[in-house]
Protein backbone atom coordinates (compact mmCIF):
# COMPACT_ATOMS: atom_id res chain seq x y z
CA UNK A 1 0.00 0.00 0.00
CA UNK A 2 1.48 3.40 -0.79
CA UNK A 3 1.02 6.66 1.57
CA UNK A 4 0.40 9.81 -0.60
CA UNK A 5 0.75 13.18 1.20
CA UNK A 6 -1.06 16.35 -0.41
CA UNK A 7 0.01 19.53 -0.39
CA UNK A 8 -2.83 22.71 0.15
CA UNK A 9 -2.68 23.56 -3.44
CA UNK A 10 -4.10 19.36 -3.78
CA UNK A 11 -1.25 17.55 -5.29
CA UNK A 12 0.71 14.39 -4.58
CA UNK A 13 3.77 14.45 -2.53
CA UNK A 14 5.59 11.73 -4.20
CA UNK A 15 8.50 9.47 -3.15
CA UNK A 16 10.39 10.05 -6.39
CA UNK A 17 10.54 13.69 -5.92
CA UNK A 18 11.48 13.23 -1.53
CA UNK A 19 15.05 13.74 0.11
CA UNK A 20 15.88 13.00 3.78
CA UNK A 21 18.23 14.00 5.87
CA UNK A 22 20.18 12.32 8.26
CA UNK A 23 24.20 12.85 9.78
CA UNK A 24 25.95 13.19 12.42
CA UNK A 25 24.74 15.02 16.01
CA UNK A 26 26.53 18.50 17.18
CA UNK A 27 29.42 16.88 19.44
CA UNK A 28 30.26 14.62 16.38
CA UNK A 29 30.41 17.51 13.78
CA UNK A 30 32.53 19.43 16.17
CA UNK A 31 34.98 17.01 17.60
CA UNK A 32 37.68 18.08 16.03
CA UNK A 33 37.26 21.83 15.75
CA UNK A 34 38.65 24.54 18.02
CA UNK A 35 36.09 27.69 16.15
CA UNK A 36 32.47 25.12 16.96
CA UNK A 37 30.78 28.29 15.24
CA UNK A 38 32.59 28.58 12.42
CA UNK A 39 32.03 25.21 11.58
CA UNK A 40 28.79 25.20 11.94
CA UNK A 41 28.15 28.36 9.14
CA UNK A 42 30.45 26.19 7.34
CA UNK A 43 28.38 22.93 7.06
CA UNK A 44 24.88 24.90 7.07
CA UNK A 45 26.30 26.74 3.75
CA UNK A 46 27.29 23.84 2.19
CA UNK A 47 24.03 22.37 3.17
CA UNK A 48 22.17 24.84 1.42
CA UNK A 49 24.45 24.87 -1.64
CA UNK A 50 24.08 21.76 -2.13
CA UNK A 51 20.38 21.38 -1.28
CA UNK A 52 19.34 23.88 -4.33
CA UNK A 53 22.07 22.58 -6.77
CA UNK A 54 21.57 18.74 -6.36
CA UNK A 55 17.97 19.01 -5.01
CA UNK A 56 15.78 21.59 -5.67
CA UNK A 57 17.25 21.98 -9.73
CA UNK A 58 17.12 18.90 -10.31
CA UNK A 59 13.24 18.74 -9.17
CA UNK A 60 12.96 17.07 -5.27
CA UNK A 61 10.28 19.34 -4.05
CA UNK A 62 10.07 18.10 0.01
CA UNK A 63 12.81 17.62 2.36
CA UNK A 64 12.45 15.01 5.34
CA UNK A 65 14.22 16.07 8.56
CA UNK A 66 14.34 13.52 11.44
CA UNK A 67 14.57 16.71 14.07
CA UNK A 68 17.69 15.08 15.72
CA UNK A 69 20.18 18.04 16.96
CA UNK A 70 22.84 18.24 14.40
CA UNK A 71 22.87 17.82 10.79
CA UNK A 72 19.07 17.15 11.28
CA UNK A 73 18.55 20.31 12.20
CA UNK A 74 20.91 22.15 9.98
CA UNK A 75 19.51 20.79 6.79
CA UNK A 76 15.93 21.71 8.38
CA UNK A 77 16.86 25.07 9.04
CA UNK A 78 18.30 25.74 4.99
CA UNK A 79 15.33 24.45 3.49
CA UNK A 80 13.22 27.30 5.53
CA UNK A 81 15.83 29.57 4.52
CA UNK A 82 15.47 27.82 0.66
CA UNK A 83 11.99 28.21 1.08
CA UNK A 84 12.42 32.39 0.59
CA UNK A 85 13.44 31.47 -3.22
CA UNK A 86 11.67 28.56 -3.75
CA UNK A 87 8.26 28.99 -2.17
CA UNK A 88 7.07 25.44 -3.64
CA UNK A 89 9.22 23.37 -1.50
CA UNK A 90 8.25 21.46 1.33
CA UNK A 91 9.46 20.40 4.57
CA UNK A 92 8.31 17.29 6.12
CA UNK A 93 9.41 17.12 10.56
CA UNK A 94 9.98 13.72 10.96
CA UNK A 95 9.43 13.44 14.70
CA UNK A 96 10.11 9.67 16.58
CA UNK A 97 7.98 10.26 19.61
CA UNK A 98 6.48 13.45 21.43
CA UNK A 99 9.11 14.91 23.67
CA UNK A 100 12.26 14.37 21.62
CA UNK A 101 13.62 18.02 22.17
CA UNK A 102 13.59 17.49 26.02
CA UNK A 103 17.33 17.00 26.59
CA UNK A 104 18.20 19.18 23.86
CA UNK A 105 20.08 22.67 25.04
CA UNK A 106 17.86 25.58 25.33
CA UNK A 107 19.31 26.87 22.08
CA UNK A 108 18.39 23.89 20.68
CA UNK A 109 14.61 23.47 21.97
CA UNK A 110 14.15 27.00 20.53
CA UNK A 111 15.96 25.91 17.11
CA UNK A 112 13.66 22.74 17.32
CA UNK A 113 10.26 24.74 18.09
CA UNK A 114 10.93 27.00 15.21
CA UNK A 115 11.58 24.64 12.89
CA UNK A 116 7.98 22.95 13.65
CA UNK A 117 6.66 25.88 13.82
CA UNK A 118 7.51 26.76 10.31
CA UNK A 119 7.14 23.10 8.54
CA UNK A 120 4.26 22.32 6.01
CA UNK A 121 3.71 18.78 8.20
CA UNK A 122 4.91 17.21 11.36
CA UNK A 123 4.34 13.59 11.76
CA UNK A 124 4.77 12.53 15.44
CA UNK A 125 5.18 8.47 15.02
CA UNK A 126 4.70 7.82 18.40
CA UNK A 127 3.70 9.08 21.86
CA UNK A 128 6.89 8.25 23.48
CA UNK A 129 9.93 6.86 23.79
CA UNK A 130 10.72 2.98 23.08
CA UNK A 131 14.01 0.98 22.67
CA UNK A 132 13.89 1.25 18.96
CA UNK A 133 11.88 4.58 18.14
CA UNK A 134 14.54 5.98 16.14
CA UNK A 135 14.93 3.02 13.90
CA UNK A 136 11.38 3.43 13.28
CA UNK A 137 12.09 7.09 12.34
CA UNK A 138 14.76 6.19 10.08
CA UNK A 139 12.50 3.56 8.43
CA UNK A 140 10.01 5.88 7.58
CA UNK A 141 12.73 8.32 6.36
CA UNK A 142 13.83 5.77 3.79
CA UNK A 143 10.93 3.79 2.97
CA UNK A 144 9.33 7.97 2.02
CA UNK A 145 11.89 9.26 -0.27
CA UNK A 146 13.91 8.67 -2.82
CA UNK A 147 17.50 10.46 -2.22
CA UNK A 148 19.36 10.30 1.15
CA UNK A 149 21.49 13.33 2.12
CA UNK A 150 24.10 13.03 4.43
CA UNK A 151 26.51 14.53 6.85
Amino acid sequence: METRTWTENGTPVTKEKTVAFSGHRTNRIAKFTADREKLFREVAFDTFVAIESYCIKKGYDTFLSGMCEGFDLIAAEEVLNLKKRYPHIRLKCVVPFKGQAERYTQADKRRYDTILAQADEVVTLQDGYTEGCFLRRNDYLLENSAFLMVY
